[in-house]
């Protein structure tokens, strides 16, 4: 069958176009869907489109992983979900997609926006920060960067009892931080963001800071906020290049003040369904995180910019590109 998909078909160029889909050749572990929304995710796909993930992103190709899609058909191998079924799906911005059944990370519960449904498989990534880090009741955590993975892996952090500080350089994101329940918060182009946070933290800084930007520049910087024994995060994808002294940061790690460790917490490091000796795996995170929906621990709403038309695509990520200060959550309503 006929189906439409958003491509960056070269540098800086993203188009709706067709794709075919062999409905009838669906191996036994396949599931295919039929997309209702989907959300982009900025960091990742505008550094796709940009040229900049050019080690495993190659022209053309589709853009996109988080989907909330209905069944249409299953695999003779696949029980857990059938045709009907509203479920998570890691497909691309497209009318129709094929995936894997482990790639299926859950059902949508009946009742659930499903709008807002697709900000789960951004916050499967935050909670890699969570997963990795050593965080314990009381302890304070500063999350550096508030886009989308930024936002909810504060929310995150600040469900589990931690202590939360939310920075980031536009304002309009630390507004959205608030409205997500992150009660201190520091607009670092307005501030020296190390002393900010010694400042909240009565001298002493974060036991904890998760870099959400993939800038290597806030990372070397968020060093200073470390306290004693504390540990380093990085969460969001480090990118381009920069050119600094690393020995602040390599001191920091060595000697015994602070004695900072410094972890890796890439969004694809768990395993994507449960096993026997997997305790986190994707699915159970995703089921957790739509749990915490439910009961409104995490804060979702908010955080949609626009819903957006697939024919307007272009457009959209020039927006994203050239005005982040005006748009967070993009989402594509396919039954537009």
């Amino acid at each position: 069958m006929k189906a439409k998909a958003v491509y960056a078909t070269e540098k800086d160029v993203v188009k709706l176009q067709e794709f075919a889909i062999d409905e009838g050749g669906l191996t036994p572990n396949q599931v295919l869907v039929k997309t209702a929304y989907s959300l982009i995710s900025p960091g990742t796909e505008l550094d796709c489109v940009s040229g900049n993930e050019s080690s495993w992103f190659h022209f053309p190709q589709q853009l996109g992983y988080c989907a909330v899609a209905e069944v249409v058909a299953v695999g003779s191998g696949v029980s857990e979900y059938g045709p009907g079924d509203m479920v998570l799906s890691a497909t691309a911005h497209a009318t129709h997609g094929v995936l894997d059944g482990e790639y299926v990370r859950s059902k949508v519960p009946v009742g659930l926006d499903a709008k807002i449904a697709p900000f789960v498989h951004i916050a499967l990534i935050s909670i890699t920060a969570l997963r990795r880090s050593s965080a314990e009741l009381g302890d304070s955590v500063a999350v550096v960067g508030q886009g989308l993975i930024g936002n909810l892996a504060a929310q995150l952090f600040r469900a589990q009892g931690s202590r939360v500080i939310a920075l980031d350089r536009l304002a309009r994101r630390i507004e959205m931080a608030k409205k997500c329940g992150v009660e201190m918060v520091v607009n670092a182009a307005d501030t020296d963001p190390v002393e900010a946070v010694k400042e909240l933290t009565g001298g002493r800084g974060v036991e904890v800071i998760v870099e959400a930007t993939g800038s290597a520049a806030a990372a070397l910087q968020a060093v200073g906020m470390a306290a004693q024994n504390g540990e380093t995060i990085l969460l969001g994808t480090p990118r381009g290049s920069h050119a600094a002294d690393v020995v602040p940061l390599l001191r920091a790690v060595h000697r015994a003040s602070p004695n900072l460790t410094l972890k890796g917490a890439h969004g694809g490091s768990l395993p994507p369904a449960e096993g026997q000796f997997v305790k986190h795996s994707a699915a159970r995170n995703a089921r957790l995180i739509l749990d915490m929906v439910a009961r409104k621990q995490l804060v979702l709403e908010p955080l949609i910019s626009r819903v957006a038309r697939p024919e307007d695509a272009p457009e959209v990520y020039r927006a994203l590109r050239d005005e982040p200060e005006k748009l967070l959550g993009v989402v594509f309503d396919w039954g537009s």
